[in-house]
């Protein structure tokens, strides 16, 4: 089995469809407050000047986060390449709540980390046992059977 088909297998499992959008649509609004501006956000110059110059992050990284939440989030929606997406949003998050959230403490009201967990917590299922049903991962892999 090659390093394509293992990344894409998954199973029909109705669990991991409702977890995998859960997590596509709530992130999809605050990438799309980093790409487009949307939702009050930045766009994505105002974006990676804040990560780059205010937070210090490199641009590679800063761009890497953009993406992961961006694209990630659609394709967890589509569920396309989610074991990848679900990496990537989940490296964001991870990030996020230890360099720029924690001093805030737990709770969302102050700006802090629950709302990282929670998206952590959707993450690791997805990237353990891949997108579940109704996912272009498995349109993939049933073509590849045949």
């Amino acid at each position: 089995m090659n390093l394509f088909y293992k990344l894409l297998s998954t199973n029909k499992d109705i669990s991991l469809l409702i977890i995998r959008l859960t997590l596509g649509l709530v992130i999809l609004p605050h990438g799309a407050q980093k790409v487009l501006g949307s939702f009050g956000g930045y766009g994505f110059e105002g974006t990676m000047n804040f990560f780059t110059t205010q937070l210090g992050i490199s641009p590679v990284f800063a761009l890497l986060a953009i993406a992961a939440e961006f694209f990630g989030s659609i394709g967890l929606i589509l569920g396309l390449f989610t074991r990848v997406a679900a990496f990537g949003i989940f490296v964001t998050m991870l990030v996020a709540a230890v360099l720029v959230h924690s001093p805030n403490g737990f709770f969302l009201t102050n700006n802090g980390y629950e709302f990282h967990i929670l998206a952590l917590g959707l993450a690791l299922p997805l990237i353990l046992k891949g997108a579940g049903s109704c996912s272009l991962d498995d349109y993939l892999i049933s073509k590849m059977d045949n």
